[in-house]
């Protein structure tokens, strides 16, 4: 049986796939300090705060391996796929459990099967967000930093821009006692946003998925940005719920045809 690079990479993101992160059963002092005192465990749903708080240039330093550049018969550079992670996880048992160099994302023509295949990549770059949940008291129960790191522009033989090293790097957590927060994040697709059909650009969706869990009350959320090979990167919002993420993938749609903010 002829096993194309396609089946291959298909194999590999299946591999790539993670099990839902872990949460602790709350304690019986847990349970009994959230009957006693409800409003210490309540987070307000107004409280819930995602700020930008700058950009970075910082390396993640990804290891090139030695490997071959494949044929031109092999590769498509207007069919992008993905051949990182889809969904990994970033906050597990409110602690960062996340390896940048090995979990992320990366948006390449069919037929590359490492993006050190690529020449031409800029500096990696990474945008900071802080995260805040309070609860009813307006004591701060979930106070995380984190950053969006990417490296854009690969070319393969001098054309197109790609991305790789696309992922979320936490910066800080800090959970309240009682409390149980996870993140992961979630690539649900790549595009080709290039209009033209000269000149292909990789375009990704990155949602970052939130969970915060007390013995009274469980909050979900999701924040979602828009990167693309040429270097934009867009904050899309958030936090949404689930039905609303649907709704912004359309937004996100108009974004790759219209432009927007980079930074």
């Amino acid at each position: 049986m002829f096993i194309t690079p396609s089946l291959m990479l298909l194999a590999v993101a299946a591999f790539c796939q993670e099990a839902p992160p872990k949460v602790p059963a709350f304690t019986p002092e847990e349970i009994a300090a959230a009957q006693k005192d409800p409003k210490r465990f309540q987070i307000a749903d107004e409280s819930f705060d995602i700020r930008f708080q700058g950009l970075e240039q910082r390396p993640v330093n990804l290891p090139p391996p030695s490997v071959e550049l494949p044929t031109d018969e092999l590769v498509v550079v207007d069919h992008i796929i993905n051949i990182g992670r889809k969904i990994w996880t970033i906050v597990e048992e409110n602690r960062p459990v996340v390896d940048v160099k090995t979990q992320y994302a990366a948006a390449v023509p069919e037929g590359i099967t490492h993006w050190a295949q690529l020449t031409g990549w800029d500096t990696p770059k990474a945008t900071v967000y802080g995260f805040l949940a309070k609860n009813a008291y307006g004591g701060k129960m979930v106070d995380v930093k984190y950053a969006v790191t990417r490296t854009t522009g690969g070319a393969f033989k001098g054309k197109g821009r790609y991305l790789t090293g696309v992922t979320i790097e936490p910066l800080r957590v800090e959970v309240g006692w009682g409390y149980r927060f996870t993140m992961t994040a979630e690539v649900p697709s790549v595009t080709n946003a290039d209009k033209t059909g000269d000149d292909p650009l990789a375009g990704m969706m990155v949602n970052i998925k939130w969970r915060i869990q007390t013995p009274l009350k469980d909050s979900q959320g999701t924040g979602v940005y828009y990167v693309r090979g040429d270097g934009l990167f867009v904050e899309v919002g958030g936090p949404f719920s689930r039905t609303e993420v649907t709704q912004v993938a359309e937004r996100v749609k108009s974004i790759a045809v219209a432009g927007g903010p980079s930074w």
